[in-house]
């Protein structure tokens, strides 16, 4: 087939692209879980340690920064609004560093290693997770 010359040749569409990536690791958002839909569930969770207030003041300030955050962003698949500007691996790794933080101890770790594991390629948090027995 014959190119033509002097003709305007329809470039890729970055923009959906540019507007689906993690805001934290600039990482396509590949399971489009917002950061409240997995809070709602972690605030359940950490209500049986002593240590929830002072982890939850913290999450309470990523969630109002992260909140105020303008563009386009991914549709949560459990919630259904536009919010999920940071992809599950990201927010679990920042989670599970507020409660090692906060020192709630190595089986408490463990069971959140187990219950909110968003390491699918297990490089990350999910080796913690093996080092402590887990799978």
């Amino acid at each position: 087939m014959k190119r033509k010359r002097n003709v305007a040749i329809q470039a890729y569409n970055t923009e959906k692209e540019i507007n689906n990536n993690c805001l934290s690791c600039g990482e396509d958002i590949r399971h489009p879980i917002c950061p409240i839909c997995i809070t709602e569930a972690f605030l359940q969770w950490i209500e049986k340690f002593p240590e929830q207030r002072e982890i939850k003041d913290k999450l309470n300030t990523f969630i109002r920064q992260h909140n105020t955050i303008s563009g386009k962003s991914k549709t949560c698949v459990s919630c259904g609004e536009n919010r999920t500007n940071v992809c599950p691996y990201c927010f679990t790794k920042y989670l599970y560093k507020l409660i090692k933080e906060a020192g709630v101890g190595v089986k408490a770790m463990s069971e959140f290693l187990f219950v909110f594991n968003f390491d699918f390629t297990h490089k990350g948090y999910s080796q913690e997770l093996e080092a402590y027995g887990g799978y």
